[in-house]
Formats: C-alpha cells, structure tokens, sequence
C-alpha cells in the first residue's frame, strides 16, 4: 500500500487525491537487494469498490500470496473504519478482480488493519481451515487500552472467505435475562424516569454517533446513552428510580472514559456506592458486570455520572439488566491478551505446517513515549502457529518459532512439594525462559486473592517486580506491571491483564514465560492463552521469587534457562 500525500497525476495516468491509499507494485530482479516501483500502472488497485468509494484515505495493507487450487494470486485489503477485508484475485499480479467482502464481525472497537489469511491443518490431521487474521486499534482485549489482534477461523474456496458459526460471537444478554433499559426509543431520560442534573436535564438517548474522532462502537440495538454532547463539554448525573435487587448480577455495556472519579456507572444500596465500572478509553462499549448475590433483597439505584469535559470526558452506556448469570464479555478470538502485540503478520514461503507469525510489541496508545532512546518499539519472539481443538473449538495455539533451544543455556530446577507465601529465589537474571508448572487448587481453596506465581525483573528489595501467575479463583493467567519499573510516562500503562486458561483434566496448570530486558511473554497451556507486556525494570532488576497467596500451592516444578543474545 501506498499513501500519496498530494494530489497528483502519477507516470502511469492516473488520478490520485491528497492522501489517498492505494495498492502498488514494487519489484526485485536481484532477489530483493534493490527494487523498481511498477510505473507503467501503478496503483494496480487504486480506488475501493462500489459503494466504498469514499473509504479512499482507509484503503490499506494488502497481504498477498498464491492460492494453488484455483491458481490465482489472492490480495486480502482492509477498508479499515468500516470493520471490513476485501478479497481479490489475479492472474498476474497486476490486474485485479474484487472476488468477495468480509465483516464487520466480532471486535470492532477501532480500526482493522494488517489483515491476512492462511491455512492450517485441524489437530495435525489432513483436515485444513483457513485463519483470518486482523489487527485492531483501538478496542484491544478486555482490561487492555489501545491496541489489539484477532483471529477467525473458517473456510476459504479461493473467493470467499466464510467463518465458522463459533468462531463469531453476538453481544445478547443471557437467556434469563429482565432488560432494566435499553435506551431505545426517542424519550428523554426523565421521562423514561431517571432523574436528571446538569446538561443532561433535557437529553435524549443516542443513535450510534461519534463520540471524539471515533465511532461509538459495541452497543446493542439503535441506541445507548453517550454523554459525548456539545463538543464533550457537557456534565451532569442520571439517578434510576429504585428497584428491588432480585438476581445474582447486573450486566451492562459501558465505555468512554476511565476515571472512576469522572465518568462512571455505580450501584449504590442504602445511600452508599457498593459497585464502580467506568470505560476503558475506548468508544469501544464492553460488557462488565457486578456480583449482586450478597445484595439480594436490598433497595438500589444505578447512577451514571460524567463529572469531566474534554479528552476522555463522557460515558457510554448500553443494555443494563438484571440475570442469574453473569454476561460474557467474549467479542472476540484474541490472538494475543496482552496489551503490546499489534500487526501480527506470517512470514511467506513457509510450508503449512510451519506457520510463524511476528509482532509490532507496542501499543498505539503510548507507543510515542515509551521511556526508550535512541530505539523505540520492539518485535515479539517470532511465533510458529497450530489449530487444535480445545473445549470442542479450532483455537490458535502459540510457542517461540525456529530452533528456540539453541538460544538457551544454563539452567536450574526448582522442585517444592508446597510454596506458601514468597520463596525467594535469588538473581535469577534478564534474558530468561521460564517453565513452571503446579497443581490447581481444590474448589473450596480458591477464594478471590488465591493465585500463585513468579515475580520477575525485580529490584533486590523487590520494590519493582513483575508479577506472572495464575488466579485460582477465576482461572486466568496474568502480567501484572503495576510495579514493573517506569510506569509513569502513560497513565494506563500501570496495569494486569488476563487470559482464561483451564488447567488440564489432571489439574495442572503450566506456564511459559519469555522475559528480555523490556518485556514478558507469556504461553499458557498449550499455547491457547498469550499474554505480551512491555517492561521498563532498572537495570539491576535482575531477581525473582515464588509467590502463593490464598494458601498454599502444591507440585510446583520451575526452571529458569538463560536466553543468548540473538545479535550475536
């Protein structure tokens, strides 16, 4: 792709508007030392399709290979804000037929780019389906801000691009579910009977309009409540009238700002708050919901609330209702649940079965002030790709790609029949891989605040450390970098991040971690549950240490190898 900063007629007689992406050719005759750009013709696709024409500026990143079976050259491009990937076909390379379309489907919290599609065989068996691939910006995994990949499997016949029933998910409410508002229809929101302060006396729901530079994405029906008015400079308060709690959660879609102090949605029970949820920085509505079991039989009412204008100052919300069970916030298959792997795209010319994918290890949300100079960003571990079935789905499965043992020397082996509370396991150092494995807890031993872990790029008083571990509770993984180093230069940079791992049908839980200088990777299982997470330690934050909390941990087996520069 090609973005022309002018307006111009170009060598090859075509018109092209200020800014205007489009699709170009460049090619080697000295296998790839130096290139010629294709005047004779370029752009080869230079405008979208009908009825698409006005998507010129988001036209972008073809990813292009051959397709034995129909014998043409397959070009997937993303028309980037309106969520979707065109499929086109060639003979030649240089003309090119629009074949099909795809999208929007799943997460759609930002932008798409990057998109590519590969195949892979099902569990190592002669059965192949065909992966989606997609970058998405902003509208990253829950708990995330900013930046994201994901993934949809399905069937490709050299034209069409077809997704498998579950691989796509909706956003309904639980089959049990009593709707409290949907903020559908063209009332006021007193009189729809909320009680109302500031400029939000006379408002009225929303259709699903901008809010910032974004579309307000992720909510269900018509319309939601955005608090993004007269330029986002509009403040006040919206109070329900009370109800009698009568289920187990409250769920409800939220997002704008996250300031629990500014822009929230709170539960409040006798006069006092007793749930808090605000947005993520994100236009991007996610489902969050709040345990009410304790609460039964109480008088609340839900206050919305947006105390800021400007930036991040207004609030979206959508779908508030009452069910028995509590509503999933899975939008999507996540390549990756961490916050800083973005653009993954595969390497061409492998065989199949050798599918290795690499990584932008960023995130567009402060990729501009990372604390890093002269370089800033970094690459992930190149990563070889499987499809196996698990919990009866085709789910991605990860680990380092290429001859990753021969990087590695050294090592220690740590055997503890049971870790409670810290063990601490000295200088372990900076470039480092990781294997732990231990047994999951009984059901009644796993109260919220049971996890156990390793803490590692830790100062040696262990003032800064980075968590990895598990949560027995909820059965996630996670990287926690609230105390990793600086975290100061971006005020969402400070956080955990999760993804749901199972242990196996024997109990056992095990975890992978890769950790450099700036940052951890995470392998979960079999590989199912990714976690990347930049770091940004001291430099003699080079200890680690075990950690058990909520009890004790049992058949913990670790080893820590070292990892050779790869510069070398």
């Amino acid at each position: 792709m090609r973005q022309y900063p002018v307006e111009q007629v170009l060598p090859s007689g075509k018109h092209v508007r200020t800014n205007q992406q489009a699709q170009s050719i460049a090619y080697s005759l000295d296998k790839g030392m130096t290139w010629k750009t294709y005047d004779a013709a370029n752009p080869v696709i230079a405008e979208p399709p009908a009825p698409y024409q006005d998507q010129y500026l988001e036209f972008r990143d073809p990813s292009v290979f051959w397709h034995e079976e129909t014998h043409c050259w397959i070009s997937v491009i993303s028309l980037a804000k309106l969520h979707k990937v065109l499929i086109y076909t060639s003979p030649d390379l240089k003309h090119w037929d629009l074949a099909s379309e795809f999208g929007p489907a799943n997460a759609v919290g930002g932008v798409w780019e990057c998109p590519s599609i590969f195949p892979l065989s099902l569990d190592g068996s002669k059965k192949t389906k065909w992966v989606l691939m997609l970058g998405l910006n902003p509208g990253g995994p829950p708990g995330t801000v900013g930046s994201g990949s994901q993934y949809i499997v399905g069937d490709f016949n050299g034209t069409t691009f077809t997704a498998d029933a579950n691989s796509i998910y909706d956003r309904s409410c639980p089959q049990d579910s009593v709707i409290f508002e949907d903020f559908e229809g063209d009332e006021t929101f007193a009189a729809r009977g909320w009680t109302t302060t500031g400029g939000l006396t006379n408002a009225s729901p929303a259709k699903g309009t901008l809010a910032g530079q974004n579309p307000v994405t992720g909510y269900l029906g018509q319309q939601l409540l955005n608090t993004f008015l007269n330029g986002d400079g509009t403040t006040g308060t919206l109070t329900s009238t009370p109800f009698e709690i009568s289920h187990k959660y409250i769920n409800f879609l939220v997002g704008g700002g996250n300031n629990a102090n500014e822009t929230a949605i709170r539960l409040k029970v006798d006069g006092q708050t007793v749930h808090t949820s605000t947005g993520s920085n994100s236009e991007s509505l996610a489902c969050q919901s709040w345990d009410v079991s304790a609460l039964q039989g109480k008088s609340a009412v839900i206050e919305i609330f947006d105390n800021a204008t400007g930036g991040w100052g207004h609030i979206n919300v959508d779908q508030i209702s009452f069910s028995n069970t509590r509503a999933t916030n899975k939008v999507a298959n996540w390549l990756d649940w961490g916050p800083d792997f973005y653009a993954a795209l595969g390497f061409n010319g492998l065989p199949q079965e050798q599918r290795t994918i690499i990584a932008w290890m960023n995130n567009w949300q402060y990729g501009a002030v990372i604390p890093t100079d002269p370089w800033r960003s970094a690459m992930s571990v190149p990563r070889h790709l499987a499809l196996e079935t698990i919990d009866g789905k085709a789910t991605l499965v990860q680990e380092p790609a290429g001859k990753w043992k021969a990087l590695t020397y050294g090592g220690r082996t740590f055997t503890f029949r049971r870790v409670e509370g810290v063990r601490d396991l000295g200088r372990i150092g900076k470039t480092l891989e990781i294997e732990l494995t231990f047994s999951s807890r009984e059901q009644s031993s796993t109260a919220r605040g049971a996890k156990f872990g390793i803490a590692v790029a830790a100062t040696k008083d262990y003032s800064h450390e980075t968590r990895v571990g598990y949560d027995f509770s909820t059965q996630q993984v996670f990287v926690d970098r609230t105390r990793s180093g600086n975290v100061a230069f971006d005020g969402t940079f400070a956080s955990v991040y999760y993804a749901p791992l199972s242990p196996t049908a024997d109990g056992t839980v095990s975890l992978r971690v890769l950790v450099d200088w700036s940052s951890v990777e995470v392998l979960g299982g079999r590989g199912q549950a990714t976690i990347t997470s930049q770091i940004f330690p001291a430099t003699d934050a080079v200890y680690g240490r075990l950690f058990s909390t909520g009890g004790e941990t049992s058949e913990v087996k670790l080893r820590v190898r070292q990892v050779r520069s790869t510069w070398r």
